[in-house]
């Protein structure tokens, strides 16, 4: 890289930034004058680029356009050889990656996407114990989960940002399919993520309260330059922390089971909740005594119910007679030519 024009150092310096360009994608003579000059780098001929990229040419996967003899172009795998990362790091992007894809937002993950495939790539071509992991280990939920909505990226896009900036915002709302839109004019605070459901949460300006509008029912979305934004006192650690987000039904509380062994076994390792006891039923060894603290949330009510063959709530009182009458709701629609929704909510 020596020459009488400059030294080793500023060529050495010049070849990085054209290897960054070039993982980016093709890049001509030209734009490699670009590079430079856009990384304030001293101002080199373009006779002396040239002569630099005939250096790399072979080199970190560098090599000519078979079309254009101007144009350098990078193969990337070779590239990332030289940043090869630890097999535990690869296998934790991998697993990660798996993790992300069921909860999103897509909008967030994408930039990482290369990343993870090269980590991806990295343990394909080994022969680890943290490739074999892989092909032998599978990590899945532990409850059903929601397929993703279809959202336009670009409203997806758009609301996000003007959560990002607490700005009004006017939408169309459909409360459900098939139904009317409703015109609604709301200052954008933050977005909600339940599993791979995004949400605004918005302050209504009809009525000042706090919305959560799913953003696969919302339509028509434009700011408004004319009304003024109401975050008033909202925080998102402190409206998080109401239960508003994770449908909180109340404070956690201490709850008794007697449940089957099915349910022993998949919360005796496992735990339920915190400071969970077991007890033993004289006469019973099929069954178990339960008592653990749990918070009151509607994820914990359906755990239960989709286990009530198994296992019957001792108390508290008041929780036993929700839950209980919860189920008996249930069963009724059964005995019904259509679905009787309750008047009053259980829980």
């Amino acid at each position: 890289m020596s020459n009488s024009r400059g030294s080793n150092k500023e060529a050495v310096i010049r070849c990085v930034y054209y290897l960054l360009a070039l993982y980016e994608g093709p890049r001509t003579i030209t734009n490699l004058l670009e590079v430079i000059a856009e990384n304030d780098l001293k101002e080199v001929s373009r006779r002396t680029v040239q002569r630099e990229m005939k250096a790399l040419d072979g080199h970190f996967g560098v090599y000519r356009d078979e079309y254009s003899i101007d144009t350098w172009r990078m193969d990337q795998t070779d590239f990332e050889r030289m940043l090869e990362m630890q097999d535990s790091v690869a296998l934790a992007l991998v697993v990660a990656e798996r993790h992300l894809d069921h909860i999103g937002p897509d909008s967030v993950i994408e930039p990482a996407r290369k990343l993870f495939a090269r980590a991806k790539r990295q343990l394909q071509a080994r022969d680890t114990p943290a490739a074999k992991w892989l092909q032998r280990v599978v990590v899945e939920s532990a409850s059903h989960r929601l397929q993703a909505p279809q959202i336009n990226k670009r409203l997806h896009e758009f609301v996000l940002d003007t959560a990002l900036r607490q700005v009004v915002i006017m939408l169309d709302y459909r409360r459900h399919k098939g139904k009317p839109p409703e015109p609604l004019t709301v200052t954008s605070l933050s977005m909600f993520y339940r599993g791979n459901v995004p949400y605004l949460i918005c302050r209504d300006h009809s009525d000042d309260r706090i919305r959560q509008l799913p953003l696969s029912r919302i339509d028509n979305v434009r700011e408004s330059i004319v009304s003024a934004a109401r975050v008033q006192d909202f925080d998102l650690d402190a409206y998080a922390a109401t239960g508003a987000l994770a449908f909180r039904f109340g404070e956690p509380f201490r709850l008794q089971l007697e449940v089957f062994q099915s349910v022993r076994r998949e919360i005796e390792d496992a735990p339920l909740g915190q400071n969970q006891y077991l007890g033993e039923i004289p006469g019973r060894p099929d069954l178990m005594l339960v008592e653990v603290t749990v918070p009151y949330t509607l994820n914990l009510v359906q755990w239960l119910m989709a286990r009530a063959p198994y296992l019957k709530v001792l108390g508290p009182a008041d929780f036993r007679e929700s839950f209980y009458e919860e189920l008996r709701r249930g069963l009724a629609n059964g005995a019904h030519d259509h679905v009787e929704v309750p008047k009053e909510r259980s829980f």
